[in-house]
């Protein structure tokens, strides 16, 4: 508490071009509140630099340090504004303002400062991909849920597994993006592929699961292709699925007695059961009850 007091106070005095002196200061805590209970404010307690009893010297081989337009090329202000990394406080507001983020999941993103960047090319990618008919407001949501909870619970289970095997070298020591073999891009393409509903969220798993353990380069709609993973939407390959179920021999009682108008609930229940199983789960649940 006291070094970010510090640090405060004297970027303030820096940009209002006054010195910060040569002084010891104190530190008198105030706590805030139950949850940041260590507030407080510095507070000079004697000067010293030009005093006797310091011996101070000025150095004589390194000049003064001026951090002025003609030594930066900018002001102070502006060369801060321009090379100083985004503070996580200042990401989480950003991205709350921009992307309509609740507080949670915006801190949970910019407290891995790699994932701010990564989440916004993920949008961007996904928003590009989207149909006619999916609200690009609610990509972002989408997106963040992805990352939040999918890939970041690959990630951790990476770093898990590599603490089990200290043996090895560069044994990762946080979770964070920087360890995914999936980039943003890739991410809201896959984000967009749910959303469009060519893909149901277990699929869409998979897909992420295999990018990420197994193939980097080959994009999300190619892996699922070649894994037979997309949602059937087509009225005329479901009727023909439909048609193969419902009049296979197999199911001749159970067809008998949805005729008969006996438990008609049920019999529904174990055909939409049946057909699912036949398409391997690819059939649009919705329009198969259709």
């Amino acid at each position: 508490a006291a070094t970010e007091f510090e640090a405060l106070r004297q970027s303030r005095l820096a940009l209002s071009s006054m010195p910060t002196g040569r002084e010891t200061r104190t530190f008198h805590v105030e706590p805030v509140s139950e949850s940041y209970p260590l507030g407080g404010e510095t507070f000079c307690i004697r000067a010293k630099g030009d005093a006797v009893d310091y011996r101070f010297m000025p150095e004589p081989d390194l000049p003064p340090l001026i951090l002025d337009k003609e030594t930066l090329g900018f002001s102070l202000q502006q060369y801060i504004e321009r090379n100083m990394p985004e503070m996580p406080e200042g990401a989480a507001a950003r991205i709350i303002t921009a992307y309509g983020l609740s507080e949670d999941v915006a801190g949970i993103i910019s407290n891995d400062p790699p994932a701010v960047g990564f989440f916004e090319d993920a949008v961007s990618s996904a928003r590009l991909e989207i149909v006619d008919g999916v609200d690009p407001a609610s990509v972002p949501t989408l997106v963040a849920n992805w990352l939040c909870n999918d890939l970041y619970a690959l990630v951790r289970r990476k770093v898990l597994e590599a603490k089990n095997h200290p043996e090895e070298d560069n044994t990762p020591e946080e979770i964070t993006v920087e360890l995914s073999s999936v980039d943003g891009n890739r991410l809201g393409q896959l984000v967009a592929l749910v959303a469009n509903e060519t893909l149901t969220s277990s699929m869409a798993k998979r897909v992420l699961s295999t990018m990420f353990n197994e193939d980097s380069p080959s994009s999300p709609s190619d892996i699922a292709t070649a894994n037979g993973w997309r949602i059937i939407k087509d009225m005329d390959t479901l009727v023909e699925l439909s048609q193969s179920v419902v009049f296979d021999p197999q199911n001749a009682s159970q067809l008998r007695q949805f005729k008969d108008g006996k438990k008609i609930w049920k019999i529904e229940k174990f055909f939409i059961g049946k057909i699912m199983a036949a398409s391997k789960g690819n059939a649009h649940p919705e329009l198969l009850k259709e």
